[in-house]
């Protein structure tokens, strides 16, 4: 599988960083825009019978991400450029900043969710933090499932912000579902590229 380095500049308050994305995955702007053309384009293949169906569907999975984004600092979004319905992928995602509760540090955060949440580390050094996020909603002739994982990354000697990840896969929907092996695989896709991150050193 070949790979290619995404490089986010740094900000006056947040170092840069790159992450390495598989063939066929694009970075999206904050603002979701690149990610609904993409969706747009991919809906347009499928066949009329299911089209409206799908389309509720991934409509309330941008909405929900639409919400977070206006809740978050969002970096960017990532997820398959892929345009053929037969290889679309319903996955993201998204990487925004985090900034600790005053008074607090990043690493009461991390405790917080593995006392809440049963976070677990991802790498061996113990550095990045992982926890479920599977949701589900009702949406107009049905339920959605979405499975998904969030994830912490502590920014190099900054103890209150941090680099948040948070994937998203559409399990299932009006009776369709992803087998339990195509969500185990969409999730060690987006471990690795979380898992990826490398900070830019400072000069």
């Amino acid at each position: 599988m070949s790979l290619r380095a995404e490089l986010i500049g740094e900000t006056p308050e947040m170092p840069g960083f790159a992450v390495l994305l598989p063939e066929g995955w694009e970075a999206a702007d904050a603002g979701l825009s690149g990610l609904t053309d993409r969706y747009a384009a991919v809906l347009d293949g499928f066949p009329d019978s299911t089209r409206a169906v799908v389309r509720t569907r991934i409509e309330s999975m941008l909405a929900a991400a639409r919400v977070e984004a206006a809740k978050a600092d969002i970096v960017r979004v990532f997820a398959p450029s892929g345009l053929d319905p037969e290889e679309y992928v319903p996955v993201s995602l998204v990487a925004s900043w985090l900034t600790a509760p005053s008074g607090g540090s990043i690493q009461d955060v991390g405790a917080g969710l593995i006392a809440r949440r049963g976070a677990t580390p991802l790498d061996a050094g113990g550095s990045i933090l992982r926890w479920s996020l599977n949701t589900s909603a009702d949406v107009e002739g049905g339920e959605v499932e979405v499975a998904g994982n969030g994830y912490l990354l502590p920014v190099p000697g900054n103890p209150r912000r941090a680099l948040m990840f948070r994937s998203q896969i559409l399990r299932s929907a009006t009776g369709a579902t992803i087998p339990d092996e195509g969500i185990a695989a969409m999730s060690l896709v987006c471990d690795a590229i979380v898992a990826s991150v490398r900070w830019r050193r400072a000069a």
